[in-house]
């Protein structure tokens, strides 16, 4: 674990040293507190964002849990995981349980309030406690986040999709 980190702070270096001569080292200063500057928000970024789909999947491991959904904690897992995916990783990580909910119980109350559970989770993470925090960590407003997305999955697809917010945070910071 540890000789990994060590790794990666490595090649971080190397990286920014490299960014530093192709941005020329006239202004080699400038370009030194821009890189770091966007890798601390990257750090807060990827940790903000641990945090809140970690956050995600014990809400809904507990609440599979106590709906009686069978292994609650290998769809909170996986929720939190999926949760990654913007936009779209919620609901795929939904889809799994509630099929499985409307498999093992005869009526449909397990499934609905599977889906409940999921919908109503994702919709306060997502419109209510990301952009407070995000809004705060980044210094990206939603609307950019929302359009750097949407440019990023029309050039890249679902890879755009993925990355987007840190690339426009590196493009921001750099500007």
């Amino acid at each position: 674990g540890r000789s990994h980190v060590i790794h990666l702070s490595e090649r971080g270096r190397d990286l920014r040293d490299r960014a530093i001569r192709l941005f020329g080292s006239g202004d080699l200063h400038r370009t030194t507190v821009a890189m770091d500057e966007a890798g601390r928000r990257l750090s807060v970024y990827f940790l903000t964002q641990l945090g809140l789909n970690t956050s995600f999947g014990v809400i809904v491991g507990v609440g599979l849990y106590f709906i009686g959904v069978p292994n609650p904690l290998l769809w909170g897992i996986l929720g939190a995981l999926l949760r990654f995916v913007p936009y779209v990783g919620s609901w795929i990580a939904a889809a799994l349980p509630v099929v499985l909910a409307a498999a093992v119980e005869p009526g449909w109350s397990m499934a609905i309030w599977t889906a409940v559970l999921y919908a109503v989770t994702e919709l306060i993470m997502g419109q209510a406690v990301e952009p407070l925090v995000y809004g705060h960590s980044t210094g990206l407003s939603p609307i950019a986040v929302i359009i750097a997305a949407i440019f990023w999955t029309w050039i890249w697809g679902p890879i755009g999709l993925i990355i987007s917010t840190p690339l426009t945070l590196c493009l921001v910071v750099l500007g």
